[in-house]
């Protein structure tokens, strides 16, 4: 009896200190959890936030951030609380109906519940304009690609209660509408797989990703690619399809709003088809490839993920993502700044691509149409003095 008490104790203070030995030791249980996972900010001691306890809540933040059991335990608790009530401990994700998942931005831009307003659209396009003019000038041009959106794509699944709101005006079609009525070369891929809803061959979008799938992006590729071809009035690379390969598990991140939910299992499955696009193998030497800076977000990111300007664009290009990050072909990434003294190095490229979906035309274009904009305005009143 002594014996079977000892052995309690111990391995309950084994349980005890199994995290501080783990922590030790520097092993780390589990993969990296999904999703955006951004660092506590550090908080310097001081007396005044010593006396307000700030930097003892920063501290045990900071434990709690570096702890080595913290992918496993976080999964865990996810996976319980998902199992056990179904309820998703990720941010902005809702299950609307049907095994869908949704980031609630997205429904509640389609719905127009963040309209910005149209005098507000109104003015923005109008910078746009005279910028998409004065790169012409230049030999530079400007196309402005509206994504598509999966709350806009399939608004039967929404969950209550979204399902029952009564839709508003929303920020793409406002932009939409100023955009066709402006000079600027405009894509809207996202009436594009709308019309393609009923008759694509496979799954546009699929149950546990923002994104559109893969194979629609293969499909939106090929048009972004004839349209950049007949802005420039140049042949990109010669390509052709490969077969298409039906899979029951995703591959990557086209299941990247399951995977934010950081769970240790799942029964997530769904129809993904994949191909991929060949360039031709008697490509001729020197074939043009524009150079390109990209200004867009995450879908965007999804054609840099399947390598489509590393195949089709001039190797410097770059995606400047969110007008804040400078990503480049070859794998870099590193901040923007000063942009408003880099307009030759602008106009030496020859495609300026904005490429934004309609959670985020709200903040059309993060910046980038006033710096632009105050770049050309003090060109223009330097010649005029």
């Amino acid at each position: 009896m002594e014996s079977l008490k000892r052995m309690v104790w111990i391995t309950a203070l084994l349980l005890l200190c199994a995290p501080l030995l783990l922590q030790l030791s520097g092993i780390r249980l589990g993969q990296p959890l999904k999703g955006w996972q951004p660092p506590p900010p550090q908080d310097t001691l001081s007396w005044e936030s010593w006396a307000e306890g700030n930097w003892q809540d920063n501290v045990e933040e900071q434990a709690r951030y570096r702890l080595k059991a913290r992918p496993l335990l976080a999964r865990l608790n996810n996976q319980l609380r998902y199992s056990l009530f179904g309820q998703l401990n990720s941010r902005n994700v809702i299950r609307g109906k049907n095994g869908y998942f949704y980031e609630e931005p997205y429904i509640r831009s389609y719905l127009g519940l963040d309209f910005q307003g149209e005098e507000s659209i109104a003015e923005n396009v109008a910078m746009l304009e005279t910028i998409a003019d004065s790169l012409k000038a230049n030999g530079s041009r400007l196309l402005f690609v509206l994504s598509s959106g999966k709350a806009s794509f399939m608004p039967e699944n929404f969950p209550p209660p979204y399902d029952t709101m009564p839709k508003g005006i929303s920020n793409y079609e406002t932009y939409r509408k100023y955009l066709l009525q402006s000079r600027i070369p405009t894509l809207d891929l996202n009436r594009y797989l709308q019309d393609m809803k009923d008759t694509a061959s496979y799954k546009l979008y699929t149950k546990g990703n923002t994104h559109w799938s893969a194979y629609a992006l293969y499909s939106v590729t090929d048009t972004l690619l004839r349209t950049i071809e007949q802005l420039l009035d140049r042949n990109l690379p010669d390509y052709h399809y490969g077969p298409v390969t039906i899979e029951r598990k995703a591959r990557g991140l086209d299941d990247g709003i399951f995977q934010s939910l950081n769970l240790l299992w799942t029964n997530m499955e769904d129809e993904y088809a994949y191909r991929d696009i060949i360039l031709e193998p008697d490509q001729l030497p020197g074939a043009y490839r524009p150079k390109v800076w990209a200004i867009g977000d995450s879908f965007y990111g999804t054609l840099m993920d399947a390598g489509i300007p590393h195949r089709f664009f001039h190797p410097n290009s770059l995606f400047l993502y969110y007008f804040s990050e400078v990503r480049t072909l070859d794998g870099r990434t590193y901040p923007l700044k000063e942009v408003e003294k880099q307009r030759r190095e602008i106009e030496n490229q020859d495609l300026i691509l904005i490429f934004i979906t309609e959670a985020n035309i709200g903040a059309c274009c993060w910046g980038m149409t006033g710096a632009f904009y105050r770049m050309y305005q003090e060109r223009n009143e330097g010649m005029m003095e």
